[in-house]
């Protein structure tokens, strides 16, 4: 493996930087314990998975982290990230509904690209606006691609993969997600790296033993509807929301490119990044993974 083929961190470059623009953005990992770099770390961030209206509680609400980057222009984007997930948050003394759950809310690893924030009214039409790619915490290959618009409603399916998901706890997994603009549509690309699954927590990912597989290829060209079964949020029909079904071709308002973990108690990261790519050709490059 040259070292062209390899971004600064020493991690493997599916597609190749784009000529015209090369770009490539690291995410500033912080600390536990501190209000620090790009991860939002906070005693008590948590969301609300109630809708009764009452505060947000350890009774009623999950604990969340995210590593963010705002004003990333560019929609040709290879984006990386090798995690270990520690611990699945306790449901113990939780309320029914924010129980942990196999392919439910929260349960996976989220990768989205080409949105903007999240707002502080629910159905803000500039809320985010994006592409979620969803790598289950225990395997397994439910809901592992969405569009959301406006948050929080989730258009959920599960696309073809081209193998299961491992139970990814306990152990340093790397993912990538790609979206590349092709005139019928927007192809999203996932990859998972299993290479250093076997090492501990303080070891970090071994880049020399890199064994990146293509997980799912999927074209967003406004016909998904059609090739897959789409959980619509209640009283909706993907079809019907043009703003939806429609592919996401350009960023949407705050460019956020994001890494989200919900229920995972201190989750570690390494080698966070984003890159603008050239494109080349496609299923040429694919047939190595």
């Amino acid at each position: 493996m040259s070292l062209s083929q390899k971004d600064e961190f020493g991690v493997l470059k599916i597609f190749s930087d784009d000529s015209q623009s090369p770009k490539f953005v690291k995410f500033d990992i912080g600390k536990w314990g501190e209000n620090s770099g790009d991860r939002q770390h906070f005693a008590q961030l948590r969301y609300s998975s109630t809708k009764d209206g009452k505060p947000t509680t350890a009774k009623n609400s999950v604990v969340s982290t995210r590593w963010t980057k705002i004003g990333q222009g560019f929609v040709d984007q290879e984006v990386t990230g090798y995690f270990f997930l520690s611990e699945i948050e306790s449901d113990k003394n939780k309320e029914k509904d924010v129980a942990f759950k196999k392919c439910g809310k929260g349960s996976s690893v989220t990768i989205k690209l080409r949105g903007g924030k999240h707002p502080k009214n629910s159905g803000d039409p500039d809320s985010a606006k994006c592409y979620n790619f969803d790598f289950q915490y225990m395997g397994g290959n439910c809901n592992n691609f969405q569009k959301e618009y406006p948050h929080p409603d989730y258009y959920k399916m599960s696309v073809d993969s081209k193998f299961a998901l491992k139970d990814n706890v306990m152990k340093w997994v790397g993912y990538k997600a790609v979206t590349i603009n092709q005139v019928d549509g927007v192809r999203c690309l996932a990859f998972v790296d299993y290479g250093s699954e076997v090492r501990k927590k303080e070891e970090g990912p071994e880049l020399e033993n890199q064994q990146w597989k293509l997980y799912f290829d999927v074209t967003d060209d406004g016909k998904l509807h059609k090739k897959y079964e789409i959980k619509s949020p209640k009283g909706k029909k993907y079809q019907d929301e043009k703003r939806v079904s429609e592919p996401y071709k350009t960023h949407f308002k705050d460019l956020v490119t994001q890494f989200r973990m919900d229920r995972i108690v201190q989750p570690e990261a390494k080698f966070l990044s984003i890159r603008s790519i050239s494109v080349g050709l496609i299923d040429d490059i694919l047939k190595k993974y």
